[in-house]
């Protein structure tokens, strides 16, 4: 979902979603893409990617749901640069996003709600960073 909001706020910036533990590809949450949908966002039709140490360059910016998975990350990649977490990166500090996966609709929506706030602060704090570098 995260990936789907953020390509709508900034079409003109690549946005990817990445696993980290994607033992095959499988499709996208259903209820993820029904809250998506409802929302006037259609998820690609893509399957679940395994995140990968080639991921990372000086040019990727990686945001993650909370501080465990930052931590994962660094841990597991010994390429991993520019990971942030969402609440950290969007000037919210220690936010977590709750995973919605194995709960209701309505985690997912709520979980849709939080994603949104934060990402549009995000795609802000992009934007202006994008803009000061055009300048420079």
């Amino acid at each position: 979902m995260a990936a789907t909001i953020m390509s709508n706020l900034m079409p003109e910036m690549r946005s990817e979603s990445r696993g980290m533990v994607v033992l095959f590809p499988e499709p996208y949450n259903p209820k993820a893409v029904a809250v998506c949908a409802g929302h006037g966002m259609i998820m690609p039709s893509n399957s679940a990617a395994q995140l990968e140490n080639a991921d990372f360059d000086n040019n990727t910016l990686v945001l993650v749901m909370n501080q465990s998975m930052k931590q994962k990350i660094y841990e597991s990649y010994d390429r991993a640069i520019n990971v942030y977490t969402l609440g950290e990166f969007a000037g919210a500090g220690e936010t977590e996003i709750a995973d919605p996966y194995g709960r209701g609709i309505d985690e997912y929506h709520q979980c849709f709600e939080q994603l949104y706030v934060l990402i549009e602060k995000a795609a802000e704090i992009i934007r202006k960073n994008m803009e000061e570098e055009k300048d420079d």
